[in-house]
């Protein structure tokens, strides 16, 4: 469900005057979900944020500015709420590639490792930065503030007429009953949504650029695990639609375990089960509340994480 194209060509012209970028032509992105992307020229790309204001926008920038060492685009300007677009942009560096989710079947086991190694590599990175740097701030604990995340999904897809009062108490028993595996987590920045399609890889396997940092979050280590998970029960879900075709769990059945191996951090806690189910129950609730509650599979999935 890509976001409609709303900037016009005459504003991506500005935009680029405005920036000292010579224009000669522009093409929508059509991959991705949250944001709209158009590619300028051979060598840059414009991302501009649907949310006004938005802290994805300012973690995205600094970390595309910062000076890391793991492959990335580069920031070339980012502007907050700009007088040409009224909207959130940043401006990059285009870097040439593949998605590694279009390539993930074509690799062998030891490519595989490897890429799960350089991933991991790329986490630790992330977990080291200052959350200030970036515009991250922990304004409560990570069980208080994922209670409070679903409570607030509760009460926006009941007034929608999403679910109805009974499953929401189901809903809300399920997170608080579970509320205590969470309690006292230390929080980290991380790059929680791990799945192939934001990785940039060459025809060599390897990887060239960690793309969508927006998704970069004061969490728990082990919140990745959600994604991961998913990805090995439905890889399907992850792919762009040209590459759903590719998707075949066999590929994907081995998936955790270079992650402990590497990443052996991610799975150091008790309750991990309970952990990851409250995880899945928050991001299903996500889903259902941004467009998606017409998928019956969805419902299907609340009621078996709340029976």
């Amino acid at each position: 469900m890509n976001p409609e194209t709303k900037v016009t060509t005459e504003q991506l012209k500005a935009v680029c005057a405005k920036h000292g970028i010579d224009y000669r032509y522009h093409s929508r992105i059509t991959t991705g979900f949250s944001h709209e992307l158009h590619r300028i020229n051979d060598d840059l790309v414009i991302k501009i944020y649907n949310a006004k204001g938005s802290r994805s926008f300012k973690a995205e920038a600094a970390l595309l500015a910062a000076d890391l060492p793991f492959p990335k685009p580069r920031l070339v300007a980012s502007t907050e709420r700009g007088d040409v677009i009224d909207r959130d942009y940043v401006i990059m560096t285009y870097v040439p590639g593949v998605s590694l989710g279009s390539k993930w079947h074509e690799a062998s086991d030891s490519q595989r490792e490897k890429l799960i190694k350089d991933i991991c590599h790329t986490l630790k990175i992330i977990n080291q930065i200052n959350p200030k740097d970036i515009g991250l701030e922990a304004k409560t604990s990570w069980d208080v503030s994922l209670v409070r995340g679903g409570k607030s999904l509760v009460a926006d897809l009941l007034k929608k007429n999403i679910i109805d009062a009974s499953t929401a108490d189901k809903i809300l028993k399920t997170i608080e009953s579970n509320q205590k595996y969470l309690k006292g987590s230390k929080l980290y920045p991380v790059y929680w949504d791990v799945h192939f399609d934001n990785f940039i890889v060459n025809q060599n396997f390897d990887i060239q650029a960690v793309i969508d940092l927006e998704n970069v979050e004061l969490t728990s280590l082990d919140y990745p695990l959600f994604v991961i998970q998913k990805m090995m029960d439905e890889p399907k879900k992850y792919l762009a639609e040209p590459d759903e075709k590719y998707a075949d769990k066999k590929d994907y059945l081995k998936l955790k375990e270079p992650y402990r191996k590497y990443y052996p951090e991610m799975f150091a806690f008790d309750n991990l089960d309970a952990r990851v189910k409250i995880y899945q129950l928050l991001d299903t609730l996500h889903l259902l509340n941004s467009g998606w509650a017409h998928v019956k599979e969805l419902h299907q999935k609340l009621d078996g994480y709340i029976s």
